[in-house]
């Protein structure tokens, strides 16, 4: 299948190198050609570098032949654009719109875009876990994709110190605490809040 995958931060880089060990033939255009050393030394897709609303940036990169369009850049309305442009100029069979405010995940369902909110994402798995304390895990679906979150009791090593400070394998990412108390601090909120016992670490990875 031939995708391409609109922003290379830590989302598209990821996606990227995912896929295309899957066998896909993927391209990657992202305005900053420093962002694609995220990508994998063994990833054999195309890289471009230029902004990805221009028609002729993604003409560059394959649109044209491309049965999936992946937006997935950190702005939502770069990422609503690109979905426009890749449904209504190109008519890219699927197209996946990645956005944080799920306030707008509405708009973009009646616009015919297939939408990923990890804000959303994140809520449910946080949800399933407090409301199954015995689990110390949740799984979400999306499409073939499946999305795990870990709630990890912080190690005693890592009591009194800071979430940024906490190591977690390559795979991983932290994207929050869950509080003793049973209060959440996403990752950007943490701040310098010290971990203590009783508090679990959340983490996320593709599985």
């Amino acid at each position: 299948m031939n995708i391409l995958i609109a922003g290379c931060g830590r989302v598209g880089a990821g996606l990227a190198n995912a896929l295309y060990k899957e066998g896909h033939d993927i391209s990657v255009v992202d305005p900053s050609p420093d962002s694609f050393s995220a990508l994998e030394d063994q990833f054999t897709g195309f890289c471009v570098t230029g902004v990805p609303i221009d028609c002729a940036v993604l003409r560059q990169a394959g649109i044209e032949d491309c049965h999936l369009v992946a937006a997935v850049t950190g702005d939502d309305n770069t990422n609503l654009m690109v979905s426009q442009i890749a449904k209504e100029i190109f008519h890219v069979p699927k197209v996946l719109t990645r956005l944080y405010d799920p306030s707008r995940q509405e708009v973009y369902d009646q616009d015919g875009l297939h939408t990923v909110c990890p804000t959303s994402l994140t809520v449910e798995l946080i949800q399933q876990i407090i409301s199954q304390s015995d689990q110390d895990s949740a799984r979400v679906c999306f499409g073939d994709t499946t999305l795990s979150l870990t709630a990890v009791e912080v190690p005693l090593d890592f009591r009194g110190k800071m979430v940024s400070q906490i190591l977690h394998q390559p795979e991983e990412t932290i994207i929050g605490v869950l509080r003793g108390d049973g209060g959440v601090l996403f990752r950007e909120n943490a701040g310098k809040y010290l971990l203590k016992k009783g508090d679990r670490i959340l983490c996320a990875r593709l599985v």
